[in-house]
């Protein structure tokens, strides 16, 4: 048996005709940071830069999504619309370069009819490996009860949902005014996120949705014995330990401290991380030490191989 594919399952691709379809809804803030870094892709195909960096890495496959550039709106035909557009652009990606990329599909949350349609048009006809939401949707945890009709779907299907911070601070004017939105309050939402995912029980829920957090779980590996000790605080009563119930989700690998690596290995298990990137955010020399950190964390070159790919070819199916 060959050695198993390289897989970066935390890419982003920002194709201009998504984001002008965006911000004609009212999201002009958001796509804001993507324009002014130059992070845009004039043309649905315009792959050039993610295939450079990808062969810097000796990286096969990227999972691409639209990160938190998400079709979130109050009107719903303006969220459905926005969602398509994005899914048939990364559709035609794929489908042009069927070996190098696949895509993880967005919804018109919250309107959640119009997103069980599109997860079923995203899965079945576009062939998407699997579905990404924000970690809060128009200021609303993916936790709370509103979405559980939503996880059932998923549920059904035993899909993988990508989970990814939406750049809210959450909800602390401190860290806007200290413009520390990206560096703490991105992984302090994926903590928070997960959390609330432990105080809902959403694992025992449903048990077949595949969670991936992002960026190592932000601060929960770190915070792992604490949790434990401080459970009656913030967990039901029924709730497994926070320490157990982490080994029901999936990590991605952005991070690039080794250390930081080894303490979600020892926290939840090789077995439970994926290589990320966080193209093109990290790109060219950042993007090959996103791969190679992995490297320098202590494991064992089977479980860096996992890492690296062999977990997302299992759970990808890929």
């Amino acid at each position: 048996m060959g050695a198993a594919l390289r897989i970066d399952v935390h890419a982003h691709y920002f194709p201009e005709k998504y984001l002008d379809r965006l911000d004609r809804y009212g999201s002009t803030q958001s796509t804001l940071h993507i324009r002014k870094n130059k992070l845009v892709a004039e043309g649905p195909l315009d792959v050039a830069d993610l295939l450079r960096n990808m062969d810097m890495g000796c990286v096969d496959v990227q999972i691409l999504s639209v990160s938190n550039q998400l079709p979130y709106f109050d009107g719903e035909s303006d969220a459905v619309d926005a969602a398509k557009l994005g899914n048939d652009i990364y559709a035609e990606v794929v489908k042009k370069y069927p070996r190098r990329f696949a895509a993880f599909a967005c919804t018109p949350l919250p309107h959640i009819t119009a997103s069980i349609e599109e997860i079923g048009r995203a899965l079945d006809d576009l062939g998407m490996v699997g579905i990404t939401a924000g970690t809060t949707v128009c200021g609303t945890s993916i936790a709370d009860p509103a979405f559980h009709e939503f996880f059932a779907e998923l549920n059904r299907r035993k899909a993988v949902l990508f989970l990814h911070p939406m750049g809210g601070n959450a909800g602390s004017p401190l860290i806007e005014s200290a413009k520390l939105t990206w560096p703490i309050g991105a992984p302090l939402e994926d903590t928070i996120c997960m959390l609330q995912l432990m105080q809902a029980e959403m694992p025992a829920h449903f048990p077949d949705v595949k969670i991936i957090l992002p960026h190592l779980g932000g601060f929960a590996p770190f915070l792992a014995v604490r949790l434990d000790r401080l459970r009656a605080r913030f967990l039901p009563d029924s709730a497994v330990l926070p320490s157990v119930q982490a080994k029901s989700f999936w990590y991605d690998s952005v991070n690039s401290n080794p250390w930081a690596l080894r303490c979600a290995w020892e926290a939840v298990g090789a077995e439970r991380i994926l290589f990320g990137s966080d193209y093109p955010f990290w790109h060219d020399d950042a993007y090959v030490c996103s791969v190679e950190y992995v490297r320098e964390a202590g494991l064992t070159a089977k479980e860096v191989e996992g890492v690296l790919g062999g977990n997302a070819e299992s759970l990808l199916g890929i």
